[in-house]
């Protein structure tokens, strides 16, 4: 069976790559620009690739509408699709993600952007640059244990974020679309919670999927109910906080400081405003980085694979 990889980014590639031409009956072609796979999908069946943005998305959507069209399945090595979505996948396709195979690093990230925060580490490594024995960031210092974290979004890095939270002893509370009593969190409640219940939190960890619907979730209006000394924290989409409300909000203190996997705009150009915010932490959307990430990508990719392979 004709497979293609689209490794528009390194992430995993390699990892991928080598899992695809291992699965017997795969002839695995690897391509990295638009083009290359645009001239490689004539007679592919099974398609890798992970989320572009809409206009790229939307020529290989357009591909795949087209008479004669071979893809039989689309197997996305990451849990959204936001740009394939957008710009329409035709139906008849199977489509398959790695939901949740980076769950347990994306938490882990999550919860370092906290602790580098909480512990003011950019503060301690700038003393350590002017070669300063500081003892005066310690007056800024929390510590998370008896905070309350607030969760936007309890799927997989919701439920990972919460199960490492309370191992550092905060209480958990969430908001998520569809709300249903979860063993980590002592409240679940659904997304129009979300200001009454960022009022009342130490920490904002958001992480659900982008949508119309929780687009801007944290805005002025969440932001403007937090308590000084909050901490917000995305590793979901960058359209879930509304950058200019965070950027006011870090400029003010009504923030004490935000941790960004993920930016709107991104990539975050030079020269935006985000970037001179105070106490703000931006790492450019490499969460779910990490060797056995990695391979529970690949695992996930040959799984379906196989099952698209067996008619399954």
């Amino acid at each position: 069976m004709r497979v293609t990889f689209w490794a528009r980014l390194p992430f995993a590639a390699q990892v991928i790559e080598e899992r695809l031409r291992a699965v017997d009956g795969a002839e695995v072609t690897v391509v990295r620009s638009l083009p290359d796979l645009l001239a490689a999908l004539p007679g592919t069946r099974f398609l890798v690739l992970i989320d572009a943005p809409v206009e790229q998305a939307r020529a290989v959507t357009e591909r795949l509408a087209a008479p004669g069209n071979t893809v039989g399945a689309l197997h996305f090595n990451s849990a959204g699709r936001e740009g394939f979505e957008a710009a329409g996948i035709p139906g008849g396709i199977v489509v398959t993600n790695a939901e949740g195979a980076l769950a347990p690093s994306v938490a882990e990230h999550a919860m370092a952007l906290a602790l580098a925060l909480g512990r003011r580490l950019p503060d301690a490594l700038a003393a350590q640059g002017r070669m300063e024995w500081n003892q005066g960031i310690a007056a800024g210092m929390r510590s998370l244990e008896g905070g309350t974290l607030l969760l936007v979004g309890l799927g997989h890095i919701g439920r990972a974020v919460a199960a490492r939270a309370r191992a550092f002893g905060m209480k958990v509370i969430a908001a998520t679309r569809r709300p249903r009593a979860d063993p980590l969190a002592e409240e679940v409640h659904g997304l129009a919670a979300v200001p009454d219940l960022a009022a009342r939190a130490d920490l904002i960890v958001t992480c659900i999927a982008l949508s119309p619907e929780t687009r801007g979730i944290i805005g002025r209006a969440a932001l403007a109910d937090c308590r000084p000394g909050t901490l917000l924290v995305n590793v979901g989409r960058g359209g879930l906080v509304d950058t200019d409300a965070l950027i006011e909000a870090l400029a003010t203190g009504r923030v004490a400081g935000a941790g960004l996997d993920v930016t709107d705009p991104e990539p975050l150009p030079p020269g935006h405003p985000l970037w001179r915010a105070p106490n703000l932490i931006v790492t450019s959307h490499v969460a779910g980085a990490g060797r056995r990430g990695e391979e529970r990508i690949a695992e996930a990719a040959v799984e379906s694979l196989r099952r698209f392979m067996a008619g399954l």
